[in-house]
């Protein structure tokens, strides 16, 4: 692809263009998408009519242009996501309805150390502060679905983790190599990761890892709710059955995640 006179390829310019929407920010003018990507007014406004034309953006009444539905339509019919996704929402249906409190579906991205959601059911009538919003990214070590999915992870992937740079996302962040390996190895013994009070002050976040063909981690499950309804005896037994459950919907033969005595856990 031709290059601009900053190096930028056409494909370089068009990410940044698709890229500059948020769901705080759905519509943006041909003006504010310019200040958005740092691009020039001339480039963004080509560049937004070429994409609406074949409907990757659209253009409304007030020529604020957003996403397009053939952007929605291309990703359904052919990203594996949407099959996870899809057969992850009855289970994640399932928890809700035994637990009352927010459930999500998330996938790891071993290249920067992301969570993606790809699901997330609310518990209706709550204020819960959760972070863990579709479509958005956290950093894996400081998330319980993170925390869950490194564990779990193939022995280079994890190294390449530890080998870091990690950074300090909250006063509360483990970067220390050592302490972060013996608090995956205590998420392998027990089957599931707990998080209270890192993100959100108020939150707790229990996680347990989806697993795949060869058994090989593809994403997790997450329950979180306020320290003041956490109720370990309930939450993980729940969980961990969803994630088994999901896990064979995948492919995944039987593992169990834990021999541990849930009623002992505190």
């Amino acid at each position: 692809m031709a290059n601009s006179r900053s190096g930028e390829s056409v494909v370089d310019r068009i990410i940044k263009v698709l890229s500059a929407f948020e769901r705080a920010k759905p519509r943006l003018t041909v003006s504010a998408l310019a200040r958005e990507t740092g691009l020039p007014n001339s480039t963004v406004h080509r560049l937004a009519t070429e994409l609406c034309d074949v409907g990757f953006l659209d253009r409304d009444a007030q020529g604020k242009v957003g996403i397009g539905m053939r952007m929605w339509e291309l990703a359904a019919r052919s990203n594996p996501l949407e099959e996870f996704r899809q057969r992850g929402r009855p289970v994640l249906e399932g928890i809700q309805e035994a637990l009352r409190h927010d459930v999500s579906l998330s996938v790891p991205t071993y290249e920067d150390f992301t969570v993606l959601y790809v699901e997330r059911f609310d518990k209706h009538g709550t204020v819960n502060n959760n972070l863990a919003n579709v479509a958005k990214r956290l950093d894996m070590h400081c998330t319980s679905a993170g925390l869950a999915m490194l564990a779990n992870a193939e022995h280079h992937v994890l190294e390449q983790f530890l080998t870091g740079p990690i950074p300090q996302c909250t006063p509360r962040t483990i970067t220390c190599p050592e302490q972060l390996r013996a608090q995956f190895a205590e998420i392998r013994e027990r089957g599931f990761s707990r998080l209270a009070g890192d993100l959100v002050a108020e939150n707790v976040g229990y996680s347990v890892p989806v697993n795949g063909q060869a058994n090989k981690v593809i994403g997790a499950i997450t329950v979180v709710c306020a320290q003041t309804e956490d109720n370990p005896q309930l939450i993980v037994p729940v969980l961990a059955a969803a994630g088994r459950s999901l896990s064979r919907l995948m492919g995944s033969g039987h593992r169990p995640y834990s021999a541990r005595n849930w009623s002992t856990l505190k």
